[in-house]
C-alpha cells in the first residue's frame, strides 16, 4: 500500500512539472531606458550683439560655406583702371562663414580665415577644385583670434571678417579689395576689439558646439563711418564630416 501511494506521489509532481513547462511563469520586464535629448543639441545657431545701443539677435541662419582665395596678393600691372594680380602659389587662403539674420532686413556674416601651405590641404572632394585642410578643425581652436584687415584685398593676415548687411549695409571689419585706389587699412582701428572662441565641445552625434565671444569696430572699407560693437556673443553646430560644416 505504501508503494502505491509514493507511485501516486511521483505521478502527480510529475504532472505539475509538466504544468509548469507548458505554462512558464512570464517574468515583468522593465522597459529599455529611453535616453534624453542631450539639450545642447537643442541650442540653435544664432549671433546677438549690440550695435548704437540696441540689442542685434540674429537666429536664422542664410548660408555657411567654404572660402577659398590667393594668399600674399600683389598688383602686377594697371592696364585701364583694371588691376591685374597674382599671389602665392604654394598656399591658399582657407576660411568658412556663417551668414545670419533676424528675418528682417538685418544681418551680419562671420567668416574665419587662414592661410595654409597647400602641402597641409587636400581637395575638399572629388567634384572640386577648393582645398581644405587636414585638420578640418585647426580653424576653430579655442582662443583669440585677430581681425583680417585686408581680407579679399591682399589676404595675408589670418582671423576673423565681420560684415553687415541691412540697415547697417557697408559696415565691415575688413577693407576694400582695391590694391590700387584704396589704403590697407591700420591695425589701430581695432586695437580695442576682441574675439576669442571660448568653446569647442564635441556632443554626441559627432557634430561640435562652437561659442565666441567678441567685440570690434566695424566701418566702411576706407575706415570711415566707425561704429562699435560690443557684448557680442555666437553660437554655431559644426559637422566636421560635412564639407560645408
Amino acid at each position: 500500500m505504501k508503494t502505491k501511494k509514493l507511485l501516486g506521489l511521483a505521478i502527480v509532481l510529475m504532472c505539475l512539472a509538466a504544468c509548469k513547462k507548458e505554462n512558464p511563469v512570464i517574468e515583468p520586464t522593465e522597459p529599455p531606458p529611453v535616453e534624453k535629448p542631450d539639450p545642447l543639441e537643442l541650442l540653435r545657431d544664432s549671433v546677438s550683439y549690440v550695435l548704437d545701443g540696441k540689442l542685434m539677435v540674429q537666429t536664422e541662419t542664410l548660408g555657411r560655406g567654404l572660402i577659398n582665395a590667393k594668399t600674399n596678393v600683389k598688383l602686377d600691372s594697371l592696364v585701364k583702371q583694371k588691376e591685374y594680380i597674382s599671389g602665392d602659389q604654394d598656399s591658399v587662403m582657407f576660411g568658412r562663414f556663417f551668414k545670419f539674420t533676424d528675418g528682417n532686413r538685418n544681418g551680419i556674416t562671420l567668416s574665419f580665415v587662414k592661410k595654409y601651405n597647400k602641402n597641409q590641404a587636400q581637395p575638399a572632394s572629388n567634384q572640386t577644385s577648393l582645398f581644405m585642410p587636414l585638420n578640418k578643425l585647426d580653424l576653430f581652436s579655442v582662443g583669440e583670434r585677430k581681425f583680417a584687415l585686408d581680407f579679399s584685398r591682399n589676404n595675408s593676415q589670418n582671423g576673423v571678417v565681420f560684415e553687415l548687411s541691412g540697415d547697417n549695409y557697408g559696415l565691415q571689419t575688413n577693407g576694400y579689395s582695391s590694391l590700387v585706389y584704396h589704403a590697407l587699412l591700420k591695425p589701430e582701428l581695432q586695437k580695442q576689439s576682441k574675439f576669442e572662441i571660448t568653446n569647442l565641445q564635441k556632443l554626441k552625434s559627432g557634430k561640435y558646439l562652437l561659442e565666441a565671444k567678441f567685440n570690434a569696430s566695424v566701418y566702411r572699407g576706407d575706415g570711415t563711418n566707425i561704429k562699435k560693437i560690443e557684448s557680442g556673443f555666437m553660437r554655431v553646430k559644426i559637422n566636421p564630416e560635412s564639407i560645408y560644416f
